[in-house]
C-alpha cells in the first residue's frame, strides 16, 4: 500500500501542539492523508481521522446513560440524532480527560437523544458512573459512506457500479459484534446512480449515511480498476480506547483500528500498558495474537502477512526467532487489524487504551 501524509498535516500538528502549553483551549490540527486501493484486491482501510467536533464542553453530572453538561450550549431538542432526509450526520460523545481520574477517558458511546443541554447515549453494556463533573467531552459526528466517500469523489477514490449485476468498488464491513473467530463480512455496499446501496436491500435505498466507525476497519474491494482515497480531517491529539471483546469458551476477533494519521509501531499501541492484550508463556501456547494484512499485495480475501503475540516483555513474531524483539513493526496510519483474544474466565469487555505519540 503507498500512502502519503500531507506536510500541512504535520504542521498543523506542531502548532496545534505548541499552543497547547499557551492556552486551555485549541482547535484540534487538521490535515490529510492519500492511500492507495489497488485493482483486483481488498484493502484494508480506517478513518486516520475525525470530523470536526461541534461542541467541546465539560460535564456537569451523570446520570445512567445521560449526560448533563455545564452551562447552556443551546441545543435543540434531537439535533444530534440522525433523521433520514433532513438530518444526515449520526453523533459520538468521546470522554475526554479530567484533573485527577477518569477510567472512561478516550471512550465512544453514540448519541441516541439530547435535551437542551443533556446527552443520552448508548452505553453497550458500559458504564459511566465513574465520570466526574468537569470532565471534558466532545460531540463528534462519524464518519459516513456519504462522507468518507462522496458522489464527487467518484471514480478517484471509487469506481460507480453501472447496474446491481456489475458491481465495482465495493465496501465490506467486518461482522463487528458476532463471536468467534474468522467471520465473514455480512454487509457490503456499492455506489449506484449518484448514492452508496447496501446489497441484498432495495438498490433505491440511499445509504450513504450508513457510520463507518472511528475504533474499527472496512474493507474497500476494487474488481478491476485501482483507486486513491484521500482522507481528511481533525487530527485526533485524546486519547482513544477501544472495547476489546472476549469469550469464555473460546478465542475471539476484534476487527479494530486507531484514529492516528502517522505510523503507530506495536510498542506504542499501549495494548500492553493498558492490559487488554495478553502475554504468552510459550510460543506452544499463544495466548492472544495479533493479525496485520499487507495492503501493498493485491489479493480478494487475503491472509494476514504476520502475526504477533506477547512474550518474556517484548512483541514477537509468529515464523521468527522468538528471541527478537519486533516491537518497533508499525501499524500503517488508516489501516485495521484484528485482535485476536484468548478465553477469559470471565468472557469480559477489556478496554485498550492509546495515545497519541505526537
Amino acid at each position: 500500500m503507498r500512502r502519503s501524509i500531507s506536510l500541512f498535516c504535520l504542521a498543523a500538528l506542531l502548532a496545534g501542539l505548541s499552543s497547547l502549553s499557551a492556552q486551555s483551549v485549541v482547535t484540534d490540527p487538521v490535515g490529510f492523508t492519500s492511500t492507495a486501493c489497488p485493482a483486483n484486491s481488498d484493502t484494508f482501510l480506517s478513518t486516520s481521522f475525525t470530523r470536526p467536533p461541534e461542541f467541546t464542553g465539560a460535564v456537569q453530572s451523570v446520570s445512567g446513560n445521560v449526560i448533563t453538561v455545564s452551562g447552556s450550549p443551546g441545543w435543540t431538542a434531537n439535533q444530534f440524532v440522525h433523521v433520514a432526509g433532513t438530518q444526515p450526520k449520526t453523533y459520538f460523545v468521546l470522554i475526554g480527560p479530567h484533573a485527577s481520574t477518569n477510567p472512561n477517558e478516550g471512550r465512544i458511546y453514540t448519541i441516541s437523544a439530547n435535551g437542551t443541554n443533556a446527552l443520552t447515549v448508548n452505553l453497550n453494556g458500559d458504564s459511566i458512573g465513574s465520570v466526574q463533573a468537569s470532565t471534558q467531552i466532545l460531540v463528534v459526528p462519524y464518519f459516513t459512506l456519504g462522507t468518507l466517500f462522496p458522489a464527487g469523489d467518484a471514480n478517484v477514490s471509487f469506481i460507480p457500479s453501472p447496474s446491481v449485476f456489475n458491481l465495482q468498488t465495493q465496501i465490506l464491513i467486518p461482522d463487528y459484534s458476532g463471536t468467534g473467530i474468522n467471520r465473514s463480512a455480512p454487509t457490503s455496499y456499492y455506489f449506484l446512480t449518484g448514492a452508496w446501496r447496501k446489497f441484498g436491500n432495495d438498490p433505491a435505498e440511499d445509504h450513504s449515511d450508513d457510520v463507518l466507525l472511528a475504533s474499527a476497519y472496512f474493507i474497500l474491494r476494487n474488481p478491476s480498476t485501482g483507486t486513491t482515497l484521500t482522507s481528511l480531517g481533525s487530527v485526533l491529539v485524546k486519547k482513544q480506547t477501544n472495547s476489546i471483546a472476549t469469550l469464555t469458551s473460546g478465542q475471539q476477533d476484534n476487527f479494530v483500528a486507531i484514529t492516528r494519521p502517522i505510523n503507530v509501531s506495536l510498542d506504542n499501541l499501549g495494548l500492553i500498558s493498558s492490559g487488554a492484550f495478553a502475554s504468552s508463556s510459550s510460543v506452544f501456547n499463544l495466548i492472544d495474537q495479533l493479525f496485520v494484512f499487507n495492503n501493498s499485495a493485491a489479493g480478494i480475501n487475503k491472509s494476514a502477512s504476520a502475526t504477533y503475540y506477547y512474550m518474556n516483555g517484548h512483541w514477537r513474531k509468529f515464523g521468527q526467532d522468538p528471541a527478537v524483539d519486533f516491537g518497533a513493526d508499525i501499524i500503517a496510519a488508516g489501516t485495521g487489524f484484528v485482535i485476536r483474544k484468548g478465553a477469559t474466565v470471565d468472557g469480559a469487555t477489556q478496554f485498550w487504551v492509546n495515545a497519541p505519540t505526537y
